[in-house]
């Protein structure tokens, strides 16, 4: 049962919005449509650094009623309601002022790290000795980098 209790049961509805929303994306952030190349070093280490960050969470036991889980999944409550809000504006108002800008393009890119650090706060890593929160957050803040360089990349494209 306590392999159940895991993390990863917070990015269940990230996926879920993912999955439901990804064919409503405006053309330049649909995926598979016509863009820039993306430098192959870039798009592996984004993908290697993204089964990093949604795997590891199945490793990582969820306590509720550990120290310090109340703020963490606080954090990750404000997270998600801020990647819901950046799904929200380049659905609904793809050509806005703010979703043909860099920040705004992006966000779908750079608001994940905010309920990837209420996932990494105070976490542990089963069968891992040696484990801090911090290597989880590392790992979130290089794949956020990574994943939104590559939608500077494609916003240029686009828009520069």
């Amino acid at each position: 049962m306590a392999w159940v209790q895991n993390r990863f049961w917070l990015l269940v509805p990230v996926l879920v919005l993912n999955l439901v929303l990804v064919g409503r994306l405006p053309p330049p952030l649909t995926p598979g449509s016509a863009g820039p190349d993306i430098p192959s070093w870039l798009a592996v280490s984004e993908t290697l650094l993204r089964v990093v960050v949604f795997g590891a969470p199945l490793l990582m036991p969820l306590r509720l009623r550990a120290p310090g889980t109340r703020t963490a999944l606080t954090v990750y409550g404000f997270g998600f309601a801020a990647y819901v809000a950046a799904w929200a504006v380049v659905i609904w108002a793809p050509t806005s002022s703010w979703s043909t800008s860099a920040v705004g393009f992006t966000a779908l890119a750079w608001t994940p790290l905010l309920f990837l650090i209420g996932i990494g706060k105070g976490s542990t890593l089963r069968s891992v000795p040696g484990y801090r929160p911090w290597m989880y957050l590392a790992a979130a803040v290089l794949f956020t980098a990574v994943h939104t360089a590559a939608m500077v990349i494609t916003w240029a494209w686009y828009y520069a």
